[in-house]
């Protein structure tokens, strides 16, 4: 098992949530979408939840942007209660099976302007890899 944590503060993202060029270079058609009808504070929430489960995400693989990593690779999306599910893809995926890691789970927490995430790489087990599919 591997962990990585991250933190966003809300103010600081906001403006990158409101950025059109930046959320398409951060976040898959999938993320966006789930924000398409979000205004604009609820949806630099949701952005930045998401953001911070990719950068957790990314520490559980031990890498950055540039590292075989680009930041669509990692996926977040909710289950159908709302709970956050990572999908790896492209680099992030090929980092992950080379490390043994088969799924990524994530908890985030909201609290005024922060945002904290906690992402879980899961090990072992059988050969199925579980990538997107919790």
């Amino acid at each position: 098992m591997r962990i990585g944590v991250d933190m966003v503060r809300l103010a600081r993202f906001a403006r990158i949530a409101e950025h059109p060029r930046m959320r398409r270079a951060l976040f898959t058609a999938a993320e966006l979408g789930d924000v398409l009808d979000l205004g604009a504070e609820r949806r630099a929430e949701r952005l930045g939840g998401r953001f911070c489960a990719k950068e957790a995400t990314a520490k559980v693989l031990r890498r950055g942007l540039g590292q075989g990593l680009r930041w669509p690779d990692i996926e977040v999306t909710s289950d159908e209660w709302g709970a956050p599910v990572v999908a790896l893809h492209g680099g992030a995926r090929r980092i992950a099976r080379a490390a043994g890691i088969r799924s990524v789970l994530v908890s985030i927490t909201h609290q005024d302007d922060l945002v904290v995430c906690v992402a879980l790489g899961m090990t072992g087990g059988h050969d199925d890899e579980d990538f997107g599919r919790h």
